[in-house]
């Protein structure tokens, strides 16, 4: 599994879900400009202009509600095309067979077409760093090597999803505090207030705390998986890991990649070398605690 994850026929899936993830988080990041400008004008605008402080919440509107429909709906669709993609490429590392014919899914013209010709997909994987991909311990192979890789994939994205909630938290509160104090400081009438900047601002706060809510609950699920699969590899005397156990895992990793929120590219790459490190680091403990274990005890084969 090791080497095949660093297989052309493997790194070909691995770019195009990269390509396809990008292109969704730049629907994202339309969504997040239209309420950062929303944010940064409205007072401004209200206070330049009191007059146009009705316009201003009407465009709020407009936007709020192109954002959720027109905006989320592209952008759900590339992640779950990307998730597709990445499905493939665990089926193919870890052996596993096709469940069910994922929709939407994308085909091997779009692959081609996201990747490009042989010669540049090596170069491109470099660029992006997409070789050794799972942290696999080559003295270990079968079940527990793949359910070690799986709790990596889902321990890695929890951190990343947390210090993304972290990013619109942050943003909420920013927003909130220095609406009130231009308004304070400005001295805006109750009326203009409300029609100026809480009615523009209301509709875009909420979005960002929606967003907060939905990548925090997704980073605890997360969570809550990849203590299920290490408290199943260090009990496994008790209980041996079927196939059954994998393909649960499996699935519920293909719905968390497909529905999740979108990670920034800014977020990621910041927090890569440590969240890669963190990730390394509990593999090879969980792999050690599993060739710890007693003769007899657990699967014949086990491992990351």
């Amino acid at each position: 599994m090791s080497n095949k994850q660093d297989e052309l026929p493997a790194l070909r899936l691995l770019l195009a879900q990269r390509k396809l993830y990008s292109r969704a988080k730049r629907w994202s990041f339309l969504r997040w400009i239209g309420f950062s400008t929303i944010g940064v004008a409205a007072p401004i605008l209200t206070v330049i202009t009191p007059n146009a402080s009705v316009g201003v919440g009407a465009l709020a509107g407009v936007w709020i509600f192109l954002s959720r429909t027109w905006c989320s709906s592209v952008e759900q669709g590339l992640a779950a095309k990307a998730a597709d993609i990445q499905e493939q490429f665990d089926q193919m590392v870890f052996g596993m067979p096709e469940q069910v014919t994922r929709v939407p899914g994308a085909s091997m013209e779009e692959i081609s077409g996201l990747v490009g010709e042989d010669d540049s997909v090596l170069v491109q994987v470099e660029e992006e760093r997409l070789k050794g991909w799972y942290p696999f311990d080559s003295r270990l192979d079968g079940a527990v090597a793949i359910a070690i890789a799986q709790r990596a994939n889902a321990a890695y994205a929890e951190r990343l999803l947390n210090a993304n909630a972290n990013l619109w938290l942050a943003t909420t509160l920013l927003w909130s505090g220095a609406a009130v104090l231009v308004s304070l400081i400005v001295g805006l009438t109750l009326p203009a207030f409300l029609l100026g900047v809480a009615l523009p601002l209301l509709p875009a706060l909420l979005d960002v705390w929606e967003q907060y809510r939905s990548t925090k609950h997704a980073g605890d699920v997360r969570r809550s998986m990849a203590d299920d699969i290490e408290r199943f590899v260090r009990e496994q005397a008790e209980r041996q890991l079927a196939p059954e156990d994998l393909l649960l895992w499996q699935d519920q990793l293909y719905e968390l990649r497909r529905r999740s929120p979108q990670i920034p590219n800014l977020v990621y790459k910041r927090a890569r070398n440590r969240n890669e490190r963190a990730m390394n680091a509990a593999a090879a403990e969980l792999a050690g605690a599993a060739l710890r274990r007693p003769p007899g005890g657990g699967t014949s084969s086990g491992g990351h």
